[in-house]
């Protein structure tokens, strides 16, 4: 519902957590048998199996079960997985958790209850945009951006992707 309204249907749950509670919810996670891998870009993720493995600013996915909607692949890089969706999703198996220094910035409310903010599930998605899910996203919110949320975006874009990123053409 990043344009307040569906979009395309979804196979996951995102969690906006601040990043305070980032050691409490692995740990939480973990001693429940869910399964953590902290995104680190390009579709590789690295497998988190303590609270001290994963590293403040990143975000992870929790997964849950044998039919999660993702396939883990070795690297080339030590210590990091590819992941590549697959479709549907059977049961909640799959949860996005979303860390962030200050809450404020990240979600509004709607309808009494807290959402990300759409230039930062725009970010989120920046680091797989060549999936169809998220070029989906991007064409459908991106329009609907004010300018303050479009100079958002653009900022983040460039701090985390110095080297260039595909969506930052579309803001020129």
């Amino acid at each position: 519902h990043l344009a307040g309204k569906p979009i395309r249907p979804h196979g996951d749950l995102d969690v906006c957590l601040p990043e305070m509670a980032r050691a409490a919810v692995i740990s939480y996670l973990l001693n429940r048998g869910w399964r953590i891998h902290e995104y680190r870009g390009m579709g590789k993720v690295k497998p988190i199996l303590a609270p001290e493995d994963s590293e403040e600013g990143r975000n992870l996915m929790a997964t849950w079960g044998d039919d999660a909607p993702v396939q883990f692949f070795p690297c080339e890089e030590e210590g990091l997985l590819y992941h590549r969706f697959t479709p549907g999703m059977s049961a909640l198996n799959f949860i996005n958790l979303l860390f962030s220094p200050d809450m404020q910035p990240v979600c509004r409310t709607q309808a009494g209850l807290p959402i990300l903010a759409p230039e930062v599930a725009l970010l989120y998605k920046a680091a797989q945009p060549q999936t169809e899910s998220a070029q989906a996203d991007f064409a459908a919110v991106y329009p609907l951006l004010n300018d303050s949320q479009r100079a958002w975006l653009q900022a983040a874009l460039t701090a985390r992707y110095p080297e260039g990123h595909p969506w930052r053409k579309e803001q020129e």
